[in-house]
């Protein structure tokens, strides 16, 4: 295999490697697990489509504020501590998100979820982004998002058929209160797995400690690298995206009679595509060039998402989700890459917080501008305006002149 090229394996990356990982599924198994109730938890309390937005959003808002600070705090400690900070915070507001009992508690118990989600990505993509060793680092950013893509088939799957048919009744009563407790047992199996990660750390002891520089010298460092604000356009648009269609997906689903499971399923159907698509990933890169790639993974899912708000028939809708899985799959691992190799070592824990900074404002902006849309134009928009997004970062990354390829 060329090199530079990706490839997925546990095994041969150093034994700290598949404990991480077992801890980056459960983070992501929690966050797909319970995201989607707390749409229908909003709905019991009589949110509307803005309101729903509102809700979606404030998943983001705290992490916005917070992230680039966490990720010079994850440069300065290390790492692994703010992993079992965020997985213990995730598991702590899943067991408490079913006492919400109006739509301000439930968006300010979103946004610790969102906190605690951070500081778990932003510690793990971190630990993967300082390994020295250009392939090995590729390698396990492709299977740290294969393991995320089976987080998000898996998390929804086992929720719908945790709930059944119906989630909400017709006197407005959220059943999905078994959700939340799954995901806290999860969440207490991921922190379980970091606290091996300090008490043995293995090849992860070894690594040198650097002391980063200056906050405004590094972040401005990592913005003028060439090409990586539209990677950093092309992450944030996707995994809005992503977002988008897991908060609205239920609502259409209610509107048109469809049962919380398939909307699981649907969910799981786009996650299976994911997997697929990563499991493609090495292969891909070896006969289409990255921003090729990038750009075609970013205008087929619009056509899908575009297309989902007029489509009622259930075999249709599959086909919808499988589109804009494998092309939204394969965005974050190309992102993660891209940046990862473009930055000088010292500060790749900045980089990768200016990246997730990227996807929280997106994260903020969007499902309010988009919930805001919603509220006059209908729910249609809430799919329609992330399609147009992706058109424009599709636009954006094949006018970059093949900057981008270096960086696989």
């Amino acid at each position: 295999m060329s090199k530079g090229r990706p490839r997925f394996s546990l095994s041969g990356s150093g034994e700290w490697f598949p404990r991480l990982m077992v801890a980056a599924a459960c983070v992501q198994f929690m966050a797909f697990a319970v995201r989607p109730f707390v749409t229908y938890q909003a709905l019991a309390l009589g949110a509307d489509t803005t309101q729903i937005g509102i809700v979606t959003a404030s998943f983001s808002v705290v992490s916005l504020v917070a992230v680039l600070p966490l990720g010079r705090a994850v440069d300065r400690y290390g790492a692994v501590g703010f992993v079992l900070a965020g997985g213990a915070l995730l598991t702590a507001v899943s067991l408490l998100l079913s006492r919400a009992a109006n739509i301000p508690m439930l968006a300010a118990f979103s946004a610790a979820l969102g906190l605690g989600y951070l500081a778990a990505s932003v510690g793990t993509q971190t630990l993967i982004a300082k390994g020295e060793v250009v392939e090995r680092r590729d390698s396990r950013f492709a299977t740290y998002t294969l393991v995320n893509s089976i987080g998000q088939l898996v998390a929804p799957a086992a929720a719908g058929a945790l709930v059944g048919e119906t989630v909400v009744t017709s006197g407005g009563e959220f059943l999905g209160g078994s959700v939340y407790i799954l995901a806290a047992a999860v969440g207490a199996a991921s922190c379980a797995a970091v606290v091996t990660l300090l008490i043995r750390p293995g090849s992860l002891s070894s690594r040198a400690s650097s002391k980063p520089s200056s906050s405004r010298t590094s972040f401005a460092e990592v913005w003028r690298t060439p090409s990586v604000p539209v990677a950093l356009m092309a992450s944030f648009t996707s995994l809005s995206s992503i977002d988008l269609l897991a908060a609205y997906l239920p609502a259409y689903g209610q509107q048109i009679g469809m049962s919380a499971r398939t909307v699981g399923f649907l969910l799981a159907a786009h996650g299976l595509a994911s997997v697929v698509a990563r499991l493609t990933l090495a292969r891909l890169l070896g006969r289409i060039s990255r921003r090729t790639l990038l750009t075609w993974c970013l205008a087929l899912p619009a056509s899908g998402l575009a297309l989902l708000p007029f489509t009622e028939w259930v075999p249709g809708l599959f086909l919808i989700m499988a589109l804009t899985g494998l092309g939204l799959g394969l965005c974050q691992p190309i992102t993660l890459g891209w940046v990862a190799q473009q930055v000088r070592y010292d500060i790749r824990g900045t980089a990768m917080s200016v990246r997730l900074a990227g996807n929280r404002l997106g994260q903020t902006l969007v499902p309010l501008g988009v919930g805001s849309m919603a509220g006059f134009a209908g729910l249609a928009a809430a799919f329609v305006a992330p399609a147009v997004l992706l058109v424009a970062s599709a636009a954006l990354v094949a006018r970059v002149a093949g900057e981008g390829e270096s960086a696989s």
